[in-house]
């Protein structure tokens, strides 16, 4: 598995961690264990995603930023890597 590919899995890895941490919090409102949990997954999922847009470009389209021109559907699609 290239770099690429490494990366992108990790950031699928902490956003389901996180989601599924925020699916936890909406019945456990009080959990401050789960709390500190989501947060630590969601900062490495950002983290990760800008380390990614930095390396090889915006992931989705609310990633692109007003000076990139829409290059980003010109990269290979998820299932073609």
């Amino acid at each position: 598995m290239n770099e690429r590919c490494q990366l992108m899995k990790q950031i699928m890895e902490y956003s389901f961690a996180a989601h599924d941490w925020n699916l936890y919090l909406n019945t456990h409102p009080n959990d401050r264990m789960a709390l500190r949990f989501f947060k630590e997954m969601s900062k490495k999922a950002m983290e990760l995603k800008k380390i990614y847009a930095e390396k090889y470009g915006p992931i989705t389209v609310s990633d692109v930023n007003n000076d990139q021109e829409w290059t980003w559907i010109n990269e290979p699609w998820p299932w073609s890597v």
